[in-house]
């Protein structure tokens, strides 16, 4: 369970690492279950793994679980002061480091029965029985709203993210509606306040207890634990200690750069019979920016296997570029970032990340929604200027370079709340990113440049992913896939030299150009398949005989977009037979014409004239849909 060591550095030659306490758990479930039964262990990391399980169906979404604790307290007006109800009776308490009666207990009682991932109440339900996303909510209210359409401004603060900018009464009414949360979700806010509460008093308690019997004045924090950053915020701030230090990579994964720390300078604690030579001690942290790097061939790869869909600029001028970022972001604009060697750990620190207007309170849906389509409850990381976070955060230590690896939680100044509420969350927190010069001179340039441009020294940041269950982004095709599969929503890739933006379909090039004298200039284009393809057709059958669906579905390996595993296996849906039919006909042999006249009877009579016109157009602007919808998820190109 938990552990507690003291560590000493001597002569800048070796490292003394010696346990002082170790807490042992009972684990009550079958090693063979795929976590290993963590979950009913009585650890306090375990026992919040056991509250992610229980709302989200996923032990591993403890930050997930943080996000949705700050809700506690939050009123929504527009349903008549809906909000969450505390739980009275705690699922931790007591001493870690004591048994008997004043040691740690637990009390699961709030995490029995019906998991809320698993229930099917009746709000979670809309008219025609199709279920809505079960923790989909955010602080959107009528007067925010209306305040948008009298002053001409979406909601969203994002080009083309609305139909209109102006709303009705009625538009304003539907979205106030769907944005409200169901009342699985506000039982959610209500265990995970209860399990992020009793977390951080137990594990305040604890550290405390060990500073005082240790002596200690310096706090390293390591462990799935660690990531909570709101409880690292805390501890940083409220014990006293002189200095605390979360690596970029406090859970499992950190554990490959504590044993390569072992291997270089031993441990001399430890009873070591045989004298070796070692290495001098770090003088510092090792870089979080610890992954591959890739070089240009890789990246020019990457870009010409996916050439028919981007458009490129190469731009060796690192300011000239950064100044191109920084105007896309004060437009609204999302812009993704690929740059250098990937991070370590769970963080994307500017490397591997999606970059957005913090002032624009708008984009927090939509890049939950349109970008990362997720739910819109989970709030933005800021990598602020480490120069310039203490007058924007309250970080308890002025001019320390406070959360280098985003790994603390602070509270906005209610002052500059206002300015930057895309990374403002709902209780006046933000989880930031101070950005130095020297451990990221170009991340820390790009920001300085918006900050010049905007005023604001800092940047919404979150994780370059944009598939469901994906993984930060880490090879160039990976980058160019994720780019791709936002469909738009991201208007700027930027890998290394090169500004990448989505090509539209260019529909025109399918009809082919032709001057006033109709004389061709260009034939028409014939589109052709990404690669080899499978494809499949299945019924699908509901709870009637009447409740069928048939589904075909294509398997393209070559494509740009196409994702390996998942539940669909890598097949996309497509519309309909003739969306099938036509992938069959893109050979690169065959225009639009010639695709007309595999549907149409050219030998009809004058009385079907007129039906045959009609027909003949409602399959062009068909058979043109479905080919630039094809096209769009780079199933073909011409």
């Amino acid at each position: 369970a938990e552990s507690v060591y003291v560590f000493e550095k001597t002569d800048g030659k070796d490292i003394s690492v010696k346990p002082v306490f170790k807490r042992f758990v009972e684990e009550k479930t079958p090693p063979a279950r795929y976590n290993h039964g963590f979950e009913n262990m009585d650890s306090a990391g375990a026992l919040y793994s056991r509250a992610s399980s229980h709302i989200f169906g996923d032990w591993n979404a403890c930050g997930k679980v943080m996000g949705l604790a700050p809700w506690m307290g939050h009123r929504w007006k527009d349903n008549g002061g809906l909000e969450a109800e505390p739980i009275e009776d705690p699922i931790m308490t007591g001493k870690l480091y004591e048994e008997g009666q004043n040691g740690f207990k637990s009390n699961i009682r709030a995490m029995k029965g019906m998991p809320h991932i698993a229930r099917t109440d009746p709000d979670l339900f809309d008219s025609d029985g199709n279920m809505l996303k079960r923790y989909d909510f955010d602080d959107y209210n009528r007067e925010e709203s209306r305040e948008g359409s009298a002053s001409g401004m979406s909601s969203t603060d994002h080009e083309g993210s609305a139909a209109t900018a102006v709303q009705t009464e009625v538009e304003i009414e539907t979205k106030v509606a769907s944005q409200l949360p169901s009342r699985v979700a506000i039982d959610a806010i209500s265990l995970s306040s209860r399990i992020q509460n009793d977390l951080e008093t137990v594990i305040m308690d604890f550290v405390q207890h060990f500073k005082e019997e240790t002596g200690q004045s310096n706090l390293c924090i390591a462990g799935g634990v660690a990531l909570n950053s709101v409880l690292n915020g805390r501890l940083s701030r409220e014990l006293g200690f002189e200095k605390t230090f979360i690596p970029p990579y406090p859970g499992d994964d950190g554990i490959a750069v504590g044993c390569c720390a072992y291997g270089l300078f031993g441990n001399t604690a430890l009873d070591v019979t045989e004298e070796k030579k070692k290495p001098g001690l770090w003088k510092s942290p090792l870089s979080p920016y610890l992954g591959p790097e890739p070089t240009d061939f890789d990246m020019k790869e990457a870009i010409d296997k996916a050439a028919p869909w981007l458009e490129v600029e190469t731009v060796r001028d690192n300011q000239r570029r950064l100044d191109m970022i920084a105007r896309e972001l004060d437009s609204s604009g999302v812009v993704a970032i690929y740059n250098g060697r990937s991070e370590m750990g769970p963080r994307a620190l500017g490397h591997r990340s999606i970059l957005a207007d913090p002032r624009k309170k708008g984009l927090v849906r939509f890049i939950n929604e349109a970008v990362k389509s997720r739910e819109s409850f989970r709030p933005f990381a800021p990598s602020a200027l480490a120069e310039e976070a203490e007058k924007w955060f309250e970080l308890g230590s002025p001019g320390s370079n406070a959360s280098p690896y985003m790994s603390l939680t602070a509270q906005v100044k209610e002052s500059k709340r206002a300015q930057i509420p895309a990374v403002t969350h709902v209780d006046g927190s933000s989880r930031l990113q101070t950005v130095t010069p020297d451990a990221e001179p170009l991340y820390h340039q790009l920001i300085s440049t918006f900050f010049k441009l905007t005023g604001i020294p800092m940047v919404l940041n979150t994780s370059f992913n944009t598939l469901p269950s994906e993984p930060i982004v880490e090879t160039p095709q990976n980058a160019i896939r994720s780019f791709l599969y936002s469909m738009g929503s991201i208007e700027m890739l930027v890998m290394g030299d090169y500004v990448i933006r989505r090509k539209d379909a260019n529909v025109r090039a399918l009809m082919g150009e032709v001057t006033k004298e109709d004389n061709m200039v260009k034939p028409p284009a014939m589109p052709r398949r990404a690669g080899p393809f499978t494809i499949e057709t299945m019924t699908k059958l509901g709870e009637s005989e009447d409740d069928t669906q048939v589904v075909t579905q294509v398997r393209m390996p070559d494509r740009p977009m196409h994702k390996c595993g998942g539940k669909d296996h890598g097949y996309f849906e497509l519309l309909d037979d003739l969306e099938a039919q036509l992938l069959l006909l893109c050979d690169g042999e065959m225009d639009v014409q010639d695709m007309m006249a595999e549907y149409v009877d050219e030998e009809g009579d004058d009385e079907n004239d007129t039906r045959s016109m009609e027909f003949q157009q409602n399959l062009f602007s068909n058979i043109m849909k479905r080919l630039t919808r094809l096209y769009e998820y780079t199933l073909i190109h011409w």
